[in-house]
């Protein structure tokens, strides 16, 4: 049975949604804010509070969850951060996209999507002419390390051509720490997705690693090292996600009535399957029909809390082995739990899966913050704990009058008819208005649509009154809630907290669409065919829970009033004794 749950602490900075930002003009020349204002100045402590920091996300983890299911976490772990730390328990992501690569990306920057440059977890290159990853290099692949087996086949998420931070454009808080002390702090970045490994490692971490369920071992790249370090290799050669193939995920409290505190059945409408026979009901399987560990078994790893407790597992090697928070200079450790998200996109934020897990990952961070008591020292580390992004209620749940699921294909169809419609007296003839109509490209780059400019530019129409078109024609339907042309980013001022916004901080412009759309709340517009997804700037995909907690942190449990996710950064740097990554837009808030 999966009984043991592994601490972990999700670090996310939330500032309040503030009205105006800075321009970087280094990186992004679109204003992507109200006021232009010098960026707040913190004052950095004369030497660093703690010698280790921490930053745990917990990714796909709603900031309500803080309280929802509060009576059933034990003392040691959330409660704990609550009652020894600080609890900003109302943070809101500032920008639209909530995504996985743009929530790490502003995590460890301070920085919203339109200095970042991490729109999405993926969009339209229209110099490269293709879709492309995050993380996924600029001009040479990098090959993993160790490499995967000669017949494992593509990679499951992100670029067959390896992975780095080449397009993450703003500065870390990894990064500002190797400036600031001649590379002497060490930064270390895990996770299960190799899109948050990297991200939070930033340009030249000592160690990034990330998991590969062709092979079931952690990896890193020869972006950042030609040989995996001698520790990573003797957690590898224990074959940590084996350990789970005759078991079965079953519940983690089987004293607690799961129906009852999550107002679903176990089989609830709208959930999906799992990987590898994993099924709907407790409890899930993970070896299938399988004779012994392979590709499907070790996305059911993933999807299932043993994701977290091998990932906590490792992250206790990396302390042990590296010696962090135990040398002159203060280190940094980033530590993102994956699992969550997955289970989460299968079984929605309402189901018995998502209750256990969290239940699980209560526990994750109990066992990790006993554990930095006792190797680290109490008083010598500092932890932040947060999320990437929310998620949306499953749509066949009806938590909302309009709850609907549609496909993206569906909504580009009609964006098809309603243009060759509205253009039809023009010359020119069928025109491939969009950059791709592959389904799973539009999929991927979805909220923004990407008009193809030279078919457009040929029939003597302007790409921004097509998009004008296609803005006029969404308003006002009744499954979105709006929507806004790259040239209204460009151009106009919004109220703070205003759609607008938030959409103008999610963007960049050599990286978005000419439109980016809104849905109205229970709204997915998806390619999943059940389960979930996120990325709206609504209050389920924006509220994220900020937790910190040790050296330098003062006890104030929790602080009710609005704050922006973008304060976790500077609350990492305050630990670290440097100053916030140069980009960052909040202070610290304490």
């Amino acid at each position: 049975m999966l009984r043991t749950a592994v601490p972990i602490f999700v670090l996310m900075g939330v500032v309040g949604l503030v009205a105006s930002t800075v321009i970087n003009q280094r990186i992004q020349p679109v204003v992507a804010v109200l006021d232009q204002t010098e960026p707040p100045v913190d004052p950095i402590p004369s030497k660093p509070a703690g010698k280790l920091v921490v930053l745990v996300v917990f990714d796909q983890m709603r900031g309500d969850y803080m309280t929802k299911w509060s009576e059933y976490y034990g003392q040691g772990g959330f409660e704990r951060l609550k009652k020894e730390g600080v609890w900003y328990s109302d943070v809101q992501i500032p920008y639209a996209c909530t995504s996985t690569g743009p929530g790490h990306a502003s995590l460890v920057t301070g920085a919203p999507p339109s200095v970042t440059g991490i729109i999405e977890n993926e969009w339209w290159d229209r110099k490269e002419a293709k879709r492309v990853y995050c993380c996924q290099p600029l001009k040479r692949p990098f090959e993993l390390v160790p490499p995967p087996p000669a017949d494992a086949g593509k990679t499951g998420r992100g670029a067959d051509t390896g992975f780095s931070p080449e397009r993450l454009l703003a500065e870390t808080v990894g990064d500002k720490l190797k400036a600031s002390n001649g590379g002497k702090g060490r930064v270390v970045s895990l996770s299960i997705k190799d899109r948050t490994a990297v991200l939070m490692g930033g340009q030249k971490p000592d160690a990034a690693y990330c998991f590969d369920t062709r092979d079931g071992l952690f990896h890193t790249g020869t972006y950042y090292r030609e040989q995996a370090h001698p520790w990573v290799s003797e957690f590898n050669g224990t074959k940590p996600a084996d350990k789970w193939f005759e078991e079965k995920w079953d519940r983690f409290r089987p004293d607690l009535d799961y129906t009852k505190i999550t107002g679903n059945p176990d089989d609830a409408p709208g959930e999906g399957f799992g990987f590898n026979g994993q099924g709907q009901v407790f409890p899930h399987v993970f070896k299938g029909k399988l004779q012994a560990p392979a590709k499907g078994y070790y996305d059911a790893v993933e999807c299932s809390p043993g994701g977290n407790e091998m990932l906590l597992e490792f992250a206790k090697k990396a302390v042990v082995a590296e010696k962090l928070g135990q040398g002159e200079t203060t280190d940094l450790l980033c530590v993102s739990f994956s699992s969550n998200d997955l289970i989460g996109h299968i079984y929605g934020p309402d189901s018995w899966e998502m209750l256990d897990v969290t239940l699980r990952a209560d526990n994750v961070v109990a066992d990790f913050l006993t554990f930095l008591d006792t190797t680290v020292g109490k008083d010598r580390y500092t932890l932040v704990m947060s999320a990437d992004h929310g998620v949306c209620p499953i749509p066949e749940q009806r938590k909302f009058g309009n709850a609907n699921r549609l496909p993206v294909t569906a909504i580009y169809n009609e964006l098809s008819d309603l243009l060759n419609g509205a253009y039809e007296a023009t010359p020119g003839g069928p025109t491939q208005w969009f950059e791709t109509n592959d389904p799973k490209d539009l999929d991927r780059v979805w909220p923004w649509v990407y008009l193809n400019h030279t078919a457009i530019k040929s029939r003597g129409l302007t790409p921004e009154a097509v998009a004008e078109t296609i803005r006029d024609s969404f308003v006002g339907r009744r499954y979105l809630e709006t929507a806004f042309t790259r040239k209204q980013l460009e151009t106009e001022m919004f109220a703070a907290d205003s759609f607008g916004a938030k959409a103008k901080l999610a963007y960049h412009p050599n990286r978005c669409g000419d439109v980016i759309v809104i849905p109205k709340p229970g709204v997915l517009i998806t390619g999943y065919a059940n389960g979930t997804n996120h990325g709206s700037p609504q209050p389920y995909d924006s509220h994220v829970p900020v937790l910190a907690i040790g050296a330098g942190i003062p006890a104030l449990g929790k602080q009710a009033e609005k704050k922006s996710s973008l304060i976790v950064a500077p609350i990492l740097a305050r630990g670290l004794g440097i100053p916030s990554p140069k980009d960052a837009v909040e202070k610290p808030p304490f």
